[in-house]
């Protein structure tokens, strides 16, 4: 991926430091950003969709595992937030290989025709469910799911959604308030 890993991991620092601090932004943090960028890492996909960019640290992480020439489509419903990711994204380095679109990320997932190697779901919990069967439409053969907050009490259906989905084969990681890793079935 354009940019260098060295710039990446600075901002990621910078970031990190800034909630460290006080700001009151939800970020996943060094140990999840570790495990989603070792997933990324032994997955090396040339596609990924990104649904709840933030101020675009999880984006940050996925990128600093790819190779040139891999894309990000990442979708943020808050323009302050998306205007905030893209100056991160600039100062990393990773601009040219990312996409930001301002928008709602059902409404993206619906219309889109583009398939994935995988895909990161961090956005309103109510959502995961409703976005479970479009989201693995638009994963590839052997592509992969990874969700943030699986542990939340309102994401028991979710989790039960995927470790019985017939596509998928999922794991949850009880880290933190825990990340699923599906892998659609080839």
């Amino acid at each position: 991926m354009s940019g260098n890993v060295d710039e990446i991991l600075r901002v990621l620092r910078r970031i990190e430091r800034s909630v460290e601090s006080g700001r009151h932004f939800p970020i996943i943090g060094p140990v999840k950003g570790e495990l989603l960028f070792t997933v990324t890492m032994l997955t090396q996909p040339k596609r990924v969709l990104e649904l709840g960019t933030g101020i675009g640290y999880s984006c940050l992480q996925i990128a600093r595992a790819l190779h040139d020439g891999a894309r990000i489509v990442t979708v943020e419903r808050r323009q302050e937030h998306a205007a905030e990711a893209y100056r991160n994204f600039r100062e990393a380095g990773i601009i040219d290989s990312v996409q930001i679109v301002v928008g709602d990320a059902e409404s993206y997932v619906s219309e889109t025709r583009e398939e994935f190697d995988m895909i990161f779901l961090d956005i309103e919990k109510s959502a995961y469910l409703r976005l479970l069967s479009p989201l693995v439409a638009r994963l590839r053969e052997r592509g992969v799911l990874v969700a943030d907050n699986v542990m939340w009490p309102e994401l028991d259906l979710f989790r039960k959604a995927i470790t019985h989905h017939p596509q998928l084969l999922s794991a949850i990681v009880e880290i933190g308030d825990g990340m699923s890793i599906s892998v659609k079935r080839g």
